[in-house]
């Protein structure tokens, strides 16, 4: 009896239990998980799911919420007063970039009535404020918040501050310090063009090393142009692992023809690879599909047809059910683009 009246107990206790309401989301952990879902869906240029989540997260008081907002709203027309309101939200939280946008007279003052030039000093003065006391502390990305900062109007501080957060580890800074400044811009001083090239080269691979997929593209063209074969075929199979939109592309084309390329579309992309793997590419390319709709990553099978058995298109079909899963494709826009 006693051992039936014990039993009765723990059903009654596990009832009570089960009946308790599950502890609610606070308004703080609902602003984080929206603002990384429309994060998330901003990366892979889905804006029209990204602003609703965004908003909702601004209104709970997400600062970096209200900013990308404030981009998105700006990206699709001009910059609107409600893309200023949230621009302002998060400026007033202390996001840098979000004063800067503040500052842009060619642009703001062009399409609103509201034009305080004193008011785009005073944001432009806070940010260099706000994110020079963190980039003295070692923060990197206050480092790279000072390129903004500066390069309109000493490009060699920027460059200066870009260089000391790729220094102290900054993927980012690392790769845009490579193919921002050195290359495209040709900031620093070189004796030879090759001695500019070598430092591209290691600072692409720094970034790469670190995880930065964009570094990992880019150095393997570069490598591949100027014959190094092998160590570009590496980050080919790198890029083919990452969740970056042209990395996986690139490399399942790559994978998928092999020496063939260099036949089927041009010589200058051959990586020189020794063999074709048609259902390893062509799989990691239907997966990149399937994930993202994007037509470019059939239109590479296609390219390649005349090479495959049905069989093999077939095996990749299946093979392809197992990759990319629950993985988002991401596009890598910078925080503070154009």
């Amino acid at each position: 009896m006693k051992n039936m009246n014990l039993a009765r107990y723990f059903v009654w206790l596990l009832a009570c239990l089960l009946a308790m309401p599950v502890s609610a989301e606070t308004d703080s952990e609902r602003a984080e998980r929206l603002f990384e879902e429309g994060y998330i869906n901003y990366q892979q240029h889905y804006t029209p799911r990204a602003l609703p989540k965004l908003k909702e997260a601004a209104s709970l008081g997400h600062v970096e919420a209200a900013y990308y907002a404030g981009e998105i709203i700006r990206q699709r027309s001009v910059m609107t007063q409600t893309a200023i309101d949230f621009y302002r939200q998060a400026a007033e939280g202390g996001e840098v970039y979000a004063m800067l946008r503040l500052t842009r007279k060619d642009v703001f003052c062009g399409t609103t009535r509201e034009c305080d030039p004193d008011e785009q000093e005073r944001w432009l003065e806070k940010a260099e404020e706000v994110a020079l006391a963190r980039a003295k502390a070692g923060d990197t990305e206050a480092m790279m918040e000072l390129f903004s900062v500066y390069w309109s109007e000493d490009n060699s501080e920027a460059f200066d501050w870009t260089k000391r957060a790729a220094e102290n580890g900054n993927a980012f800074a690392q790769y845009w310090l490579a193919v921002g400044l050195l290359d495209e811009r040709e900031m620093g001083f070189y004796w030879t063009d090759a001695g500019r090239r070598e430092d591209i080269i290691r600072w692409l691979r720094a970034s790469a090393e670190n995880g930065f997929p964009k570094a990992m593209e880019k150095l393997a063209i570069m490598l591949k142009d100027q014959g190094d074969f092998e160590e570009a075929q590496y980050w080919v199979e790198k890029m083919a692992k990452t969740d970056y939109y042209h990395a996986v592309l690139n490399a399942g084309a790559l994978i998928m023809m092999g020496p063939d390329i260099a036949e089927v579309l041009m010589p200058s992309l051959s990586y020189e690879f020794e063999k074709p793997r048609p259902v390893e590419g062509a799989a990691l390319l239907m997966a990149l599909h399937r994930q993202t709709g994007k037509e470019m990553a059939l239109g590479f099978i296609d390219d390649y047809r005349d090479y495959m058995t049905p069989e093999m298109l077939e095996a990749a079909k299946e093979r392809s059910k197992k990759l990319l899963v629950d993985t988002p494709i991401l596009y890598y826009e910078p925080k503070f683009g154009l």
